[in-house]
């Protein structure tokens, strides 16, 4: 029992220090991000938006640069933590295990990044192009909302290759991912609902559109797979 204990301690202590590899690196690159904040703001904004920017408050423009530049660290940040937490889950995986998830960490960043760029390249402008530029041109809401939808967008593309994970490492069933889909459904949703500024409702069903499709693309994919 001690040892088993003693390995367990082991195990957290050293999820800990990968965690704070990857909390010290985050910190490292926010000021550089930071810093080039205000010129790929401006940039986005002439590229997606296409209309003239309003800030209107000083607190508005440090918030937006803030969480612009924390979302932007974590996606490039994104492929060093996933080997890190592979390197973390490879003593105790089998070695197809490891194939398969060596395998997966590039698709999935390919992945997150086909999803913004179609986001910010047809999505985003697509609805902005139907809000007649009302107060959604403050540059706060306007920009971060487009963050959510392509942030999003990028999660959902990666659902098939999460479905297909799931069951292959006996963690979730393909029977148990088809029984749950209407709760999971039903949570999506509320989340949507509540975390997406309203563009008339678009949004938000755009959004709940593209989880339905994903989803139910994985569980098509996983159950051909399976024949």
């Amino acid at each position: 029992m001690q040892d088993k204990e003693q390995r367990v301690t082991e195990h957290i202590a050293e999820l800990r220090a990968r965690v704070i590899r990857i909390g010290i690196l985050l910190l490292l690159l926010l000021p550089i991000v930071f810093y080039f904040s205000p010129v790929l703001i401006q940039r986005f904004w002439e590229e997606v938006i296409k209309e003239e920017m309003f800030a209107y408050s000083p607190l508005e423009w440090i918030l937006l640069r803030l969480v612009f530049s924390l979302i932007l660290s974590l996606i490039i940040l994104y492929p060093y933590a996933m080997f890190e937490l592979y390197m973390f889950a490879k003593p105790g995986l089998y070695e197809t295990e490891r194939r398969i998830l060596k395998f997966a960490i590039i698709p999935s960043y390919l992945l997150f990044l086909a999803g913004s760029y179609i986001s910010f390249e047809f999505l985003v402008p697509f609805l902005y192009s139907l809000s007649y530029g009302n107060a959604y041109y403050s540059v706060e809401k306007t920009a971060l909302n487009a963050l959510k939808i392509s942030f999003a967008l990028g999660i959902f593309l990666q659902i098939p290759f999460a479905i297909f994970l799931l069951d292959k490492f006996r963690i979730v069933s393909y029977q148990t991912m088809k029984s749950v889909r209407l709760p999971i459904y039903i949570f999506i949703f509320a989340i949507i609902l509540n975390s997406s500024e309203d563009l008339g409702g678009l949004t938000q069903i755009i959004t709940l559109i593209s989880f339905f499709i994903m989803y139910e693309l994985g569980l098509f994919m996983l159950r051909l797979s399976k024949r």
